[in-house]
């Protein structure tokens, strides 16, 4: 018997009902049924008060977290996990469900390429909303609207829940996204964040001579989140600079300068980072961002094969770390590019080492997958190539991509055959959405603005530590049920032998 989701009658998500929903999702990604049953067993009005009620919860949470574990607590750090359902929910059986003894940090980056996004985004709010006080989120460069009209999220929406629907969860989604926070400290000497060091106020000398300074804590801390699409510019710079900058190895990149390759961020070489965690008391900066497509041609860097890299090194200071949680990525391959097999890693981070030492834990893609196809055009860049002010972007808006004007509205829902949701769409109605789309979204970056002034000086030097009430209050309302190893024994086991590969989306 199928079953379907509903929201709870007393309006609280429970580490049961998170389980529940998990499994429902599974269950239904394996079912055969075409993409559009989804809404059948998570109805979108579920859906959306899931996004609400996280939202609710997100929103009171600054840009830098300050976490303080307790000394018997686990934190384990998870990197891209890219709508890859089948691999998150493995991840999550080896290293055991979020509780008060094991703490989660999402580093972003939850959604798009993989096929599942719209599930695995789902269940990890429901694990947020389940216990907001052990599972932390932060922000990704593909938690914004350019990112997830170009790479799938969007239009996995639209297919899932028809255009209408589907339109009205992004917009949900985008206001998720821009109440992430942007950092996690743990304790005093671990920062974690999605893509890497950001700029400070400051530049060293004048003129055509100035250089770009390291930022410090502090500023992050009194940082915006940066909105629906952090483009770097004026109040989103640092935001900008956290989602999309990476790393370079010694000799290519001296200090921190901008990120050319990508037309957004920084990039920075050993001595930025070890500048960084002098200034800012730091012994390990945790990033994610960049898999084994990212690395492909980056000489003198980690190729990402494990799904771990260590940096930067800083002998007697500290180092700089990528975390990559996205086995055998990215899911679809055009035919004659390079798959990489790659596997993935989550780290643990334990107060004995003042939770600055990594124990990394490596393991492969959930074999086989149910078969699905892209939402996304799979030629566009092997990686994310450029920010949301480059030519790609524009092009995207200019051209009304995934549902921006009603030419190609009609011609998508023309080619769908069955209107997408099992039902016919009204073209007339589908434009006024169109229309309330951007008038909601222009209103939203308005009042987003407006509450960003107000939020700023709030957002700092919040440190998170959980009173003894709310672990009793957890442990006794939600019991613990470890979820068993899934049968692969070993969690470091052979890549797999039997590589998808997708058609050309049509």
């Amino acid at each position: 018997m199928t079953t379907v989701m509903e929201w709870p009658s007393d309006g609280v998500i429970t580490v049961e009902w998170a389980r529940l929903l998990a499994r429902t999702l599974d269950a239904n990604s394996r079912s055969g049924e075409p993409p559009k049953h989804l809404a059948k067993v998570f109805p979108k009005a579920v859906h959306e008060k899931l996004m609400k009620h996280a939202c609710s919860l997100l929103d009171l949470e600054p840009t830098l977290q300050k976490l303080a574990p307790p000394t018997d607590t686990e934190v384990v750090v998870v990197g891209d996990t890219h709508g890859q359902l089948h691999d998150a929910l493995k991840l999550m059986s080896i290293a055991g469900e979020p509780s008060s003894k094991n703490w989660y940090v999402f580093n972003g980056d939850f959604v798009d390429r993989g096929a599942w996004g719209a599930e695995l985004f789902a269940v990890v709010l429901a694990w947020k909303a389940a216990a907001p006080g052990f599972v932390f989120l932060l922000r990704g460069n593909h938690e914004c609207e350019f990112c997830t009209e170009v790479y799938g999220y969007k239009k996995e929406l639209q297919v899932k829940y028809g255009k209408r629907e589907g339109n009205g969860l992004w917009r949900q989604f985008m206001k998720v996204g821009a109440s992430l926070p942007l950092a996690a400290q743990i304790g005093d000497k671990t920062l974690v964040l999605h893509g890497g060091l950001f700029r400070g106020r400051k530049k060293k000398g004048r003129g055509r001579n100035a250089r770009l300074t390291v930022g410090t804590l502090a500023e992050l801390a009194g940082a915006w989140k940066g909105g629906n699409d952090p483009d770097g510019e004026g109040d989103a710079q640092i935001a900008g600079d956290v989602l999309w900058s990476d790393p370079a190895p010694g000799g290519e990149v001296t200090g921190l300068v901008p990120n050319e390759n990508r037309g957004i961020g920084t990039m920075f070489g050993p001595d930025a980072t070890e500048e960084f965690l002098v200034v800012n008391g730091l012994s390990l900066v945790l990033r994610s961002h960049e898999g084994p497509d990212a690395r492909e041609d980056r000489v003198g860097m980690d190729p990402m094969k494990n799904g771990f890299s260590v940096d930067h090194a800083i002998e007697g200071i500290g180092m700089l770390c990528t975390v990559f949680s996205a086995p055998d990525y990215p899911q679809f391959v055009e035919l004659g590019d390079t798959r990489h097999n790659n596997a993935a890693t989550f780290v643990r981070l334990v107060s004995a080492t003042n939770w600055c030492d990594p124990n990394p834990t490596h393991f492969t893609a959930e074999h086989p997958r149910p078969v699905s196809e892209p939402y996304y055009d799979i030629t566009v860049g092997g990686s994310d190539e450029e920010g949301p002010d480059g030519v790609l972007a524009r092009e995207t808006r200019a051209g009304g991509s995934e549902g921006g004007d009603l030419e190609n509205l009609e011609s998508d829902v023309l080619e769908s055959g069955d209107g997408m949701n099992g039902g016919d769409i009204n073209l007339d109605e589908e434009n006024d959405d169109l229309l309330r789309e951007k008038h909601d979204t222009n209103l939203d970056e308005t009042r987003d603005d407006r509450s960003h002034a107000e939020r700023r000086v709030s957002e700092n030097d919040q440190t998170l530590e959980i009173d003894p009430k709310t672990l009793e209050s957890f442990n006794t309302n939600n019991t613990e049920h470890p979820t068993p190893n899934n049968g692969d024994g070993d969690a470091n086991v052979a890549p797999a032998t039997s590589p998808e590969k997708a058609p050309h989306p049509k």
